[in-house]
């Protein structure tokens, strides 16, 4: 009997193959290909179409609807794709098949990793998906690739019995990078070598700082693709840094309607799901939730009656937008460094500079950070601070010698090597009064301690902030203790201003992220009030150790000499800045009224 042929796609295919292996034939072409090298016919409908034709072949009773759609291209056309949105938006569900049939295509040159927070992360979210979509998929088409190890949470190519090896490069492996509380990353797996790399990274707001790190190896393979899910948060979590826009997160406002941008990190691709945008709503109100999986008018009405539409619930659960308006509540933000250049370097007019060293002093829990900054005249006369690289200081579990005693000893090293003398070393004396009895029988009583708690202090905030005083009945500068509610508050406020005054360099990316984590409110008097240590580490799920170390260096320069002043001040010539010009211009004003003004004779 002679062989049968249909045609579809622009060529000819055997009467026998099913449509299942045509559609992957397909996409192992790429999606369009030519017959020929120099034939001007191209076959095939693009990768979308067929990865969206397998999908009802294997899954026929899963919905179709512009999210989907959106999140399958952008996962098919970039290395990185980042589906940030509210909860029940059907991101972990897209990001689930569309790495199930890239691997039925290419089953022996695939390797998927799917990492969530834990092992229950994985079951309840990302891992279950693919798990039962596989289980799916198998029971229609049982000769599709993919053995499953539940006990391993891994699909192997390999068909060999449970005790024998697999090779994991080839299948799809789950990964908690939270193990016992502690978080491992994706480490032992970023050396993996294959040719198709693909990474899910589900639930990326919860991740550690150094998630986003791995990628780096991850990309050392041929053809390397990683999606980032999660709900928005923060701006300096991994999901916002992965998500940041080209221009900034400071640039961008917060969208009513999905869309998507190029983001800063490896120039991928955002695609932000937005609840009210929900194709829930392309539909009439009438009529029944034609997708009750994604987020829907009841469901808003159901959170609306336990949080207000400016809780972070809200704005997490079922707007899915990254809430821009918490950056105007930041100690510090990246913008506000890059503008005004505190991470570059500096030249120094000369080799007069007086150097500081800080300590932030912690065991039992926090970092325990050592470093040290300089100050002096840069080649534009400006008074400068630099900050150098902190280190943390390691402490050991000792029965012979105690941290106060392993803390006192490292400072000691570190200060001499560089030549600091103990009158300019600063440290946190929060409730460690033993840590100064240690430092000054290992190296010096002539230490300086810095006690966090209490009330601001009488300094002035800075050199250009003045207030009318009713009972001086004059302006003077205004004092710390009537600019800020407590004490730490002045010191974190303090980089602040030295920042904006183009007076701080070398500021490193860990401690801007930190400084730029904190955020801050207007109190009683119009006092400024930064969140507390525990707030924040409740917030954020960490210490600001680094961003407190920061605030010490600036204390020990200002108490050695160093002043913020605004760059204003110095260009105008004046000792009241605005104040001053604003006195003119009522001057001024007050004249042209008395030269208009009638005259009785």
């Amino acid at each position: 009997m002679a062989k049968t042929f249909v045609e579809k796609y622009g060529t000819r295919w055997s009467s026998d193959q099913s449509d299942l292996e045509i559609e992957m034939y397909c996409i192992r072409r790429g999606g369009k290909w030519r017959p020929y090298p120099k034939d001007p016919r191209e076959c095939g409908a693009g990768l979308s179409h067929h990865y969206e034709a397998v999908r009802k072949i294997l899954w026929p009773h899963l919905d179709q609807h512009r999210w989907n759609d959106l999140c399958r291209d952008a996962m098919l056309h970039n290395k990185i794709s980042v589906l940030m949105g509210p909860g029940s938006s059907g991101k972990t569900h897209t990001a689930a098949w569309v790495r199930l049939v890239e691997y039925y295509c290419f089953p022996e040159e695939t390797c998927v990793l799917v990492s969530s927070t834990d092992i229950r992360g994985l079951q309840l979210r990302v891992w279950g998906e693919i798990k039962m979509l596989h289980d799916l998929a198998k029971a229609s088409y049982p000769d599709l690739p993919g053995h499953l190890i539940d006990s391993r949470m891994c699909i192997t190519t390999d068909d060999l019995d449970e005790q024998e090896t697999r090779d994991l490069r080839k299948g799809i492996i789950g990964v908690p990078c939270v193990q016992n509380g502690t978080y491992i990353g994706l480490g032992k797996y970023a050396g993996i070598k294959q040719k198709r790399m693909r990474l899910i990274a589900d639930e990326a707001q919860f991740m550690g700082k150094a998630f986003l790190s791995a990628f780096a190896n991850l990309d050392k393979n041929p053809d390397f693709q990683a999606t980032v899910l999660g709900n928005p948060n923060d701006i300096l979590d991994p999901l916002g840094k992965a998500a940041e826009p080209i221009d900034g997160w400071g640039q961008h406002l917060e969208p009513k309607e999905t869309c998507t941008w190029r983001t800063r990190f490896m120039n991928g691709i955002c695609v932000n799901l937005i609840g009210t945008d929900s194709p829930n709503f392309d539909f009439p109100s009438d009529q029944p939730t034609r997708f009750p999986y994604l987020i829907s008018k009841e469901k808003i009405d159901n959170t609306l009656s336990f949080f207000p539409k400016d809780s972070t619930e809200y704005y997490s659960q079922c707007v899915g937008a990254m809430k821009i308006g918490t950056l105007m509540r930041r100690v510090i933000t990246r913008d506000m460094v890059i503008q005004f250049g505190a991470r570059e370097d500096v030249i120094w007019a000369n080799a007069n500079r007086v150097k500081i060293f800080a300590l932030d002093a912690a065991y039992g829990g926090d970092r325990c950070v050592g470093g040290h900054g300089e100050f002096g005249l840069d080649i534009d006369q400006r008074s400068v601070l630099k900050l150098f690289p902190p280190e943390i200081v390691p402490i050991i579990v000792r029965g012979d010698i105690t941290p106060e005693e392993q803390i006192a000893q490292w400072v000691k090293v570190y200060c001499e090597r560089l030549g600091i003398p103990p009158e300019n070393a600063f440290h946190d004396s929060t409730g460690r009064g033993t840590l100064g009895t240690a430092l000054a029988r290992e190296w010096s009583a002539l230490c300086n301690p810095v006690e966090f708690g209490g009330a601001a202090t009488p300094r002035p905030v800075s050199l250009d902030l003045y207030i009318y005083d009713p009972k001086l009945k004059k302006k003077r500068l205004k004092r710390c203790d009537e600019h800020y509610d407590r004490f730490v508050t002045e010191l974190w406020w303090s980089v602040r201003l030295c920042t904006e005054s183009r007076q701080l360099r070398g500021m490193t990316e860990e401690v801007m992220d930190e400084m730029a984590m904190r955020e801050w409110d207007k109190v009683k008097e119009n006092k400024i009030k930064i969140e507390t240590k525990k707030e924040m580490k409740e917030r954020v799920g960490r210490s600001p150790d680094l961003g407190d170390w920061a605030s010490i260096v600036v204390e020990g320069a200002r108490r050695r000499g160093f002043q913020i002043a605004k760059l204003g001040t110095a260009e105008n010539g004046t000792d009241g800045g605005l104040l001053d010009a604003l006195e003119k211009l009522q001057d001024q004003m007050r004249g042209i009224n008395r030269s208009h003004a009638l005259t009785h004779s």
